[in-house]
C-alpha cells in the first residue's frame, strides 16, 4: 500500500510547486501530509490519547480542492494507515485501511468574515464518503469536521484538520473513527502572469497588475478608468473626459481648460465671460461691459477708434488728437473746451478767433497814442478818437480779454510814478467801459518807471517811456 502511494503523492507534490492560487484568481488546491486514524476515541476513548492513534508517517493524506465561490469549495480526500498496533477487545482491527471521501467546504475566509487573500483561512466541512479494513468490504460513512490553512507564502501553506467518520457497523463493532491529518497545501489555477489576482483569459492586461474594474489592467489614480484608456492618468477623473478631472464642472477637461477653477464656454477654452461679449474676462479689460475684440472687450459706443474710458465724449465721434471729442471749426480745440465752437481761434484764446497781427500792431500804435494832462491820470480829448479805434478792434472780438498797462520815466519820486502810471491805466480801463466793453474782459496795473523801452537820460527816450500798452490776454483752453 505504501509502495502504491509514493508515485500518487510525487504527481501531486509536482504538481502543486508548479501552479498557484485557489480563489476567484485559481481555482484548484492540492494538500498532502500525514494521517492518524483513531477508532478509540469514539468507542469511549479520549480524544487526545494519542497513544490509540494508528498514525503512517509516510504521505498518507491526499486532498484535491475545487473552488466553487467565495464561501464554498469542493473536496476530494484520501487517507491511509496502518492499524496492527491498536486493537483490543471493543475495536476492529486490521493490517490496512484506507477511505477516500468528497466533501464540501465552508470557507471563513469569505471576504465577509475574514479576507479572501487572509493568512489564516480555517473551514468547516461535511461529505459522504467510504472506509474499508484489509480484507473487508467497503462501507459508505458521512463525515465533517474542521480545518484550518496557514499560508505561508502566496500559494503554499500548511494545512491541519480533524473529521469524525461515521460508517456502518462491521460484525457489531462500530467502524465510526476519527481522522486527523496535517501536512502541506497548495493553491494553483488559470495562469496570472501579472499577479493581479485576474487570470490571463480574463485579464486584458496580463502583464500589468490592475484591479477588476478596469479589467485587470493598471489604474494609477483609481478613477475605474485604466491607464491605457485614461486621458489622464494620474489625475483621478471622469468618464465622459476620458478620465480627466473637471475642477469647475463646466464640461471641460482641466487639461484643456485655461480657466479650469472658474466655469466658462467651450469656445473660450473653459473661461468665463460675465459681460458676454466673446471676450474670456481674462482678456477683457472691460468684463462687465460688453465691447470688441479690436479693444479687448471695452466699448467704443461712437466709434471713434477711442474706447469709452479713454474717450472725452464718448457719446460723439471725434479726433484721437482731441480725446475723442469733436471739432466744429477744426481750429485744434474741442467743441466742450472751445469758447467759440462754430468760429476757429487759436488754444491760447481758448479757441476764439483773435485780432489779426496787422490790428494787433495798429493797437500797439493807437495805445501808445493816448496822452494825459501832465502829472495827471485825466485823459485828454485829443485821444478819444484814438481810443475808439481800440474799441472797435475790442468789439470784433468780443471773446477776447485784454490787460491796461500804465508807464512813466524816471522823473519825479518813484512811489509818485507808480500811483500815477496805475491811475492812467485804470482811467483808459473806465473809458472802454464806458463805451461798453464789458469789465471782465479788462483788467487794469500801473508799473511806474520799472520797465522802460527806452534811455531816460534822452528826452526822447523819456517820452517812449512815458506810454500806454495794450495786451491780448492769453484765455488757456480749459480755463
Amino acid at each position: 500500500m505504501k509502495r502504491t502511494l509514493l508515485p500518487i503523492t510525487a504527481v501531486f507534490l509536482f504538481s502543486a510547486f508548479k501552479l498557484s492560487g485557489q480563489n476567484e484568481r485559481a481555482r484548484w488546491l492540492v494538500g498532502a501530509g500525514i494521517n492518524a486514524i483513531d477508532f478509540h476515541a469514539v468507542n469511549g476513548g479520549g480524544l487526545l490519547q494519542t497513544e490509540n492513534w494508528n498514525v503512517t508517517p509516510a504521505i498518507s493524506h491526499l486532498t484535491l480542492g475545487r473552488h466553487l465561490n467565495h464561501f464554498l469549495a469542493t473536496d476530494l480526500q484520501l487517507g491511509l494507515a496502518r492499524t496492527e498496533t491498536n486493537a483490543d477487545g471493543n475495536n476492529i482491527s486490521g493490517e490496512g485501511f484506507f477511505n477516500v471521501d468528497l466533501n464540501l467546504r465552508f470557507k471563513l475566509d469569505n471576504g465577509v468574515m475574514l479576507k479572501e487573500d487572509c493568512k489564516i483561512g480555517p473551514y468547516l466541512f461535511a461529505g459522504l464518503g467510504a472506509s474499508q479494513l484489509s480484507g473487508d468490504q467497503l462501507r459508505p460513512n458521512l463525515n465533517g469536521g474542521l480545518g484550518l490553512n496557514l499560508w505561508l507564502w502566496r500559494d503554499l501553506g500548511v494545512y491541519a484538520q480533524t473529521a469524525y467518520n461515521w460508517a456502518t457497523e462491521n460484525e457489531g463493532k462500530s467502524m465510526s473513527f476519527m481522522q486527523h491529518s496535517a501536512g502541506m497545501v497548495v493553491r494553483f489555477g488559470m495562469k496570472d502572469s501579472d499577479g493581479d489576482g485576474i487570470t490571463d483569459k480574463e485579464d486584458a492586461c496580463p502583464d500589468q497588475a490592475g484591479p477588476e474594474s478596469t479589467m485587470g489592467c493598471p489604474d494609477s489614480d483609481g478613477d475605474q478608468i485604466a491607464d491605457r484608456s485614461d486621458a489622464c492618468p494620474t489625475a483621478a477623473g471622469l468618464k465622459e473626459l476620458d478620465g480627466c478631472p473637471d475642477a469647475d464642472k463646466d464640461g471641460i477637461a482641466d487639461k484643456d481648460d485655461e480657466c479650469p477653477n472658474a466655469a466658462g464656454a467651450k469656445a473660450l477654452k473653459g473661461c468665463p465671460d460675465r459681460d458676454g461679449d466673446g471676450i474670456a474676462d481674462k482678456n477683457d479689460a472691460c468684463p462687465d461691459v460688453k465691447g470688441l475684440a479690436a479693444f479687448r472687450g471695452c466699448p467704443d459706443t461712437d466709434g471713434d477708434g477711442l474706447t469709452d474710458a479713454e474717450d472725452k465724449c464718448p457719446t460723439r465721434r471725434g479726433a484721437l488728437a482731441l480725446k475723442g471729442c469733436p471739432d466744429q471749426d477744426n481750429d485744434g480745440v474741442a467743441d466742450d473746451d472751445d469758447r467759440c465752437p462754430t468760429e476757429p481761434g487759436p488754444a491760447t484764446n481758448a479757441g476764439c478767433p483773435v485780432p489779426k497781427q496787422e490790428e494787433m500792431e495798429k493797437l500797439t500804435v493807437a495805445a501808445r497814442a493816448i496822452n494825459f494832462e501832465t502829472g495827471s491820470d485825466k485823459i485828454r480829448p485829443a485821444s478819444f478818437k484814438v481810443l475808439d479805434e481800440i474799441v472797435d478792434i475790442m468789439n470784433r472780438y468780443p471773446h477776447t480779454k485784454w490787460s491796461i498797462e500804465g508807464h512813466t520815466d524816471n522823473v519825479g519820486d518813484d512811489a509818485r510814478n507808480m500811483d500815477l502810471s496805475t491811475r492812467r491805466a485804470a482811467a483808459v480801463k473806465n473809458y472802454f467801459i464806458s463805451k461798453g466793453i464789458s469789465a471782465d474782459r479788462l483788467q487794469s496795473a500801473g508799473f511806474g518807471e520799472t520797465r522802460p523801452i527806452a534811455d531816460n537820460k534822452t528826452a526822447e527816450g523819456r517820452a517812449q517811456n512815458r506810454r500806454t500798452e495794450i495786451k491780448l490776454i492769453e484765455q488757456p483752453v480749459g480755463k
